[in-house]
């Protein structure tokens, strides 16, 4: 599936969205996998290791080890959108990415099998360490969302399908233009299109992310946090320490 989008910021070109399962984009271009693992840990970088008195996480912590990490991540039945932007030169740009799968709530025997989901920040029944060799296991404090998001999470006695937010990555330089909320609404277009052909099909959004860089953006978009873990200083490398809280949604 193709589209074209047209931002906020009428300064940028039209701009193209593409819909790839984890398979067509390992197999479409051998070049797209490895620009966007680059866009992802750019992003990741840029936002997770400053914080106003402090790095978050060192500079040398990817989001994605290797440029088949995401496809590992996102699964068979998950999907990522791609969004380019054409240059003056004719070349097709990657400036943004979206990806969601099927949730599934990890274990940590799961999480065992490798640092990648371990430093992923995935929702799991049991909370890892940040580091594989480390014994680290904060306790989650559940928040007043929880209740709250429960009680609309099944409709007519059934349970609503439910899919977790992979990433949404903007690039920096075009970040404050509305591409971040067209992407998010494009996922909730295809979660929807997925488990049913009825438009107005709900869906049970869950994201697990960074407390200090992302909570406030999607308690805008409608979230509310479930829960939250808090890492101290020193925990991967962290100068001052952060949280990462579970965030859902009924959309």
């Amino acid at each position: 599936m193709t589209n074209i989008l047209t931002s906020s910021d009428k300064s940028l070109p039209p701009l193209t969205l593409r819909l790839y399962s984890t398979t067509s984009i390992a197999t479409d271009d051998a070049t797209l996998l490895p620009s966007l693992t680059a866009l992802i840990n750019l992003c990741y970088s840029v936002s997770h290791t400053s914080g106003p008195h402090g790095n978050y996480l060192p500079y040398a912590y990817p989001r994605l080890s290797t440029s088949t990490a995401l496809i590992d991540e996102v699964g068979k039945d998950g999907f990522i959108f791609i969004l380019t932007m054409q240059t003056p030169e004719g070349e097709q740009k990657l400036i943004a990415s979206a990806s969601a799968k099927p949730f599934k709530e990890l274990k940590h025997d799961e999480l065992a099998q490798g640092s990648e989901l371990a430093t992923s920040f995935k929702r799991r029944a049991a909370a890892p360490s940040l580091d594989a060799a480390a014994v680290f296991e904060p306790p989650q404090t559940p928040k007043s969302g929880d209740a709250a998001v429960a009680g609309q999470s099944s409709k007519g006695g059934k349970e609503l399908p439910k899919w977790e937010i992979v990433c949404n990555v903007v690039h920096p330089e075009y970040q404050r233009r509305g591409i971040a909320a067209q992407m998010y609404e494009a996922l909730l277009k295809e979660m929807r299109k997925r488990v049913s052909a009825q438009e107005d099909q709900e869906v049970h959004l869950v994201i697990t992310t960074m407390k200090e860089i992302n909570e406030i953006y999607y308690q805008k978009r409608g979230f509310v946090t479930t829960g939250e873990r808090r890492f101290e200083k020193g925990v991967g490398g962290s100068e001052v320490g952060f949280s990462v809280v579970e965030m859902e949604k009924i959309a």
